[in-house]
């Protein structure tokens, strides 16, 4: 039977009442009678008051505005789920990227979310587009408001002391809307900022690194391994995982560790940006997710200048189309000498494929090509591997009982899928460990995970460590017959990777780097997890502020 027209009138009135409700509750996230009250209602209003100018119809320009208020939430609650941390303007420039989609087509879920969404907004806007028009007088009032409002958040956005206390909100910051807008308003660049004086950390001589008068200068190759953690790290009481060689502390291992990184299930760009440059992205504050897009292009020191002033040639092999993430210009602004794809030795595919499924063995095999060609000059690798990479299969089958410890069905078929990936990652990561250790020339071969797979656990994990999220590990093994390092305690920051590879070698490093060896050696390999802050706090003072090797 079909709606009368009052009855449909009432639906559609109750609908945008609804979802209008929904979009204040939105703006009330975190609410104050101050900045953050005015900028989130004020946002609201702006944009009602700019459709209502545009279109004369308060239904439709009230639909709109809260349904991007509502989809701006919905994509906040979706980076959040994923990568535990809130959205901000800058993550614009990732997505908007033409050369990021194809990751978007790889989570084939995600997409249709997007998808929806837009939907969502078109039948919204097609549900109240005939409504009634309001007179001219009225549509010009409404956009003297508008401009009324952005002033006034302009203001507000732009005042010192607003900006100081949303930053010091962060990461959380002020809710979504206030988020988004405050971090717009400051695309200019400025490096982190540290008021504790560096003097406390350069005064302190519990350690000082003291470079090889003959240093050898042994090949190096480091693996990022995509999506990579020990699954023992997981509490599941009464389950047996197969044993994995890559993760066991054998007579080649120099160091090894809990790893702290800053992303979890996904965002590698990150673990990269901290491996080869000796930074926290945690510094960064709202520019965290884009600093291969606005942070890179001032940074000073980097791992790939620190081997080339040491007479290396330096290669970055990724399983990725090289403006993927902004990648390639990254790594040429940090000084690298060459990169190449799997396609350029050989690989049957397209140059700007993007390689989810390429085996962790033919990437390796194609180092070892790599080592072959480049014998005139010690040669550093850094290789990414990819088939380790998700989405997991919820319903695959559940190979170890972890649903009986966890009463969680989905994410025990995700960790078995998981498994089977990383049963071919660590038959390929042994036999290249072996062939290091087998090598006539000295090699060091250093692996990493860059981020915990995002497989839906949500239960406990075996550490007493804090943000266990934030967890993975390393090893750094090679056939140097000189002692292994010292002063590992039960974690290490990835930001200090770098610092022990060139430890490792004896080379002659800079200052920065001096001071990155340095500080690992001082509080046993934490950073942010350094229980003595102020030698956290004035070390990064001499980083930033001191050194400027983030720029001014």
């Amino acid at each position: 039977m079909l709606l009368s027209k009052n009855n449909k009138s009432f639906i559609s009135t109750a609908y945008l009442y609804l979802i209008t409700f929904a979009a204040l509750i939105i703006c009330s996230s975190r609410f104050s009678f101050s900045y953050v009250g005015f900028i989130a209602f004020g946002f609201f209003l702006a944009i009602f008051t700019a459709l209502l100018f545009l279109s004369g119809r308060v239904k439709l320009s009230l639909s709109i505005t809260s349904t991007l208020i509502v989809i701006l939430q919905l994509l906040n609650q979706i980076k959040a789920h994923y990568y535990k941390e809130r959205l901000f303007f800058q993550d614009i420039s990732i997505a908007l990227d033409p050369a990021n989609f194809g990751t978007l087509f790889h989570y084939p879920l995600a997409l249709l979310g997007l998808i929806g969404l837009v939907i969502l907004l078109a039948l919204n806007v097609v549900l109240y587009i005939r409504t009634i028009k309001i007179s001219l007088p009225y549509r010009f009032l409404s956009l003297f408001i508008m401009a009324g409002l952005i002033l006034g958040i302009t203001q507000f956005s732009q005042n010192k002391s607003n900006i100081e206390n949303w930053q010091g909100s962060l990461p959380k910051g002020k809710g979504t809307i206030v988020n988004m807008f405050m971090s717009a308003q400051q695309m200019y660049y400025q490096p982190p900022q540290y008021k504790e004086s560096s003097n406390y950390f350069l005064s302190n001589k519990q350690f000082h690194y003291r470079p090889k008068e003959n240093a050898s200068k042994p090949d190096i190759v480091v693996m990022l391994q995509e999506s990579t953690v020990n699954p023992e790290l997981y509490h599941l009481p009464g389950v047996t995982f197969p044993e994995f060689k890559m993760f066991a502390h054998d007579k080649d291992t120099r160091a090894t560790s809990p790893l702290r990184v800053q992303t979890f299930g996904g965002g590698t760009w990150l673990s990269e940006f901290s491996l080869l440059t000796g930074l926290n992205t945690d510094d960064f504050k709202f520019r965290k997710n884009s600093v291969f897009y606005t942070v890179a292009p001032h940074i000073k020191n980097s791992l790939f200048r620190e081997l080339k002033n040491n007479g290396y040639y330096t290669v970055v092999l990724t399983p990725m189309f090289k403006m993927n993430y902004n990648a390639g210009p990254t790594y040429k602004n940090l000084g690298i000498d060459l990169i190449i794809q799997p396609q350029e030795l050989g690989y049957p595919a397209e140059l700007d494929d993007n390689l989810w499924t390429i085996s962790t063995e033919a990437m390796l095999g194609y180092v070892k090509q790599l080592l072959k060609q480049h014998t005139d000059k010690p040669v550093f690798i850094f290789v990414l591997t990819m088939n380790e990479h998700g989405p997991y299969e919820k319903d695959h089958s559940d190979d170890f009982q972890i649903a009986k410890s966890s009463g969680d069905k989905n994410a025990a078929g995700a960790i078995s899928h998981y498994i089977d990936k990383i049963k071919l990652l660590d038959t390929a990561t042994n036999q290249f460990s072996q062939f290091v250790a087998e090598r006539e020339k000295p090699t060091m071969f250093l692996y990493f995970g860059d981020h915990q797979p995002n497989v839906g656990w949500n239960g406990k994990y075996n550490t007493t460590l804090t943000n266990a999220w934030y967890l993975t590990q390393f090893y750094l093994k090679d056939n140097l017959a000189s002692e292994p390092l010292q002063n590992f305690g039960d974690i290490t920051d990835i930001s200090f990777l770098g610092g022990i590879l060139l430890e490792r070698t004896g080379l002659p490093v800079s200052p920065f780097y001096e001071a990155n060896i340095r500080m690992r050696n001082l509080c046993q390999g934490r950073l942010d997890d350094c229980p003595d802050q102020k030698l956290t706090n004035s070390y990064k003072h001499y980083l930033y502020q001191d050194l400027k090797t983030a720029g001014e």
